[in-house]
């Protein structure tokens, strides 16, 4: 399983130059929930049968974005390798993997106040809960997602960002909407995906508006934008 691993500048190039893209991320949940293991993430957000499906069908939907992965070493697949290469050899799941670490790497390595100022640049709307309203990035406009099981209201979501991309041009979604994510740009990225920048940010923004939900975030939670 090869993953490309993609330094910072490579995106904060693309959005500088308005290369759009789009970029989701396979963790644990997202694999635990594919994998048709019950339950819910660490987060609380439930595998819900028909989430199950759409996962898979995205992972059958090879059109051109970003799918990304953490390194094989890394505890969010290391600890379910035992699974996940066994289920992804007997689906024929044959993808060009990225690095999905690129983010959390940015904030502890200091290199998020350079991805900032090219979100910043751009009409930038995050997607998420509503304790990032306070974070202290120039954010274009907002698009509310209940803090769990948020794919419960998928269809919501994706009707406000297609309405955000008649609104607005030159738009980079910054997307916090756990497992619900990954399902909203595989469904919304050929109606829109030549229009925008989607990117699954995961929860990197959470330390800066006072939430520590992983043990990550405490070594870069006094960082200043």
């Amino acid at each position: 399983m090869k993953i490309k691993n993609n330094p910072i500048e490579y995106y904060i190039e693309k959005i500088n130059s308005k290369d759009n893209f789009s970029f989701t991320r396979w963790g644990d949940g997202e694999w635990f929930c594919t994998m048709g293991v019950p339950g819910q993430n660490c987060d609380g957000h439930k595998y819900f049968p028909e989430m199950r499906k759409s996962l898979n069908t995205s992972l059958n939907n090879d059109k051109g974005y970003y799918k990304a992965i953490w390194n094989l070493d890394h505890g969010q697949i290391k600890n379910i390798l035992h699974m996940l290469l066994p289920f992804i050899k007997s689906n024929n799941i044959n993808l060009e993997w990225v690095n999905a670490g690129i983010w959390e790497d940015a904030a502890l390595n200091g290199q998020l106040k350079p991805l900032v100022k090219s979100l910043e640049s751009r009409n930038f709307v995050i997607v998420s809960s509503d304790k990032l309203k306070k974070i202290d990035i120039k954010y274009t406009d907002f698009i509310s997602v209940p803090p769990v099981n948020c794919f419960l209201d998928k269809e919501r979501i994706k009707s406000d960002m297609i309405k955000m991309t008649e609104k607005y041009d030159d738009i980079v979604f910054g997307l916090s909407s756990s497992m619900a994510t990954n399902v909203i740009v595989d469904e919304l990225y050929d109606e829109i995906g030549d229009k925008c920048t989607m990117i699954d940010f995961g929860s990197i923004w959470d330390p800066f508006v006072g939430h520590i939900g992983r043990s990550y975030h405490k070594q870069y939670a006094k960082t200043i934008l």
